[in-house]
């Protein structure tokens, strides 16, 4: 078993959206089969439209986001209900936004390694 310190985590900037994210789990660092990223969000940040070619699960511990999934939107109020989680199907268009007026994060699972970001534009 291995530790990984998120703080420590190798962070990139997505072309997708120009914030960055940390990879947590990742092959340099003994993973085989799958990715752990965090991102950080201020209020008024906004992943925009995009899809990955694998199933993505997102997982929010406070803060107010509205996730967009095909072009439906759901707002998650993590503050007022706990921990949340969105399971993202593979190719389907998804659109993230701090909706709050406090900074977030979220954490991004995916069953791969060095997953795709594909923008919808």
């Amino acid at each position: 078993m291995t530790v990984h310190a998120h703080a420590q985590a190798e962070v990139f900037i997505s072309k997708n959206s120009s914030l960055p994210i940390a990879r947590v789990i990742a092959q340099s660092n003994g993973a085989g089969a799958c990715e752990l990223w965090e991102q950080p969000l201020k209020p008024n940040d906004v992943i925009p439209m995009h899809y990955h070619l694998v199933e993505e699960t997102i997982t929010f511990s406070s803060g107010r986001i509205k996730v967009t999934l095909d072009g439906v939107d759901y707002e998650i109020d993590a503050d007022r209900d706990g921990t949340s989680s969105v399971l993202i199907p593979t190719r389907l268009h998804h659109e993230i936004r701090n909706i709050g007026d406090t900074a977030t994060s979220m954490l991004a699972f995916f069953p791969a390694v060095r997953p795709e970001i594909f923008p919808v534009r």
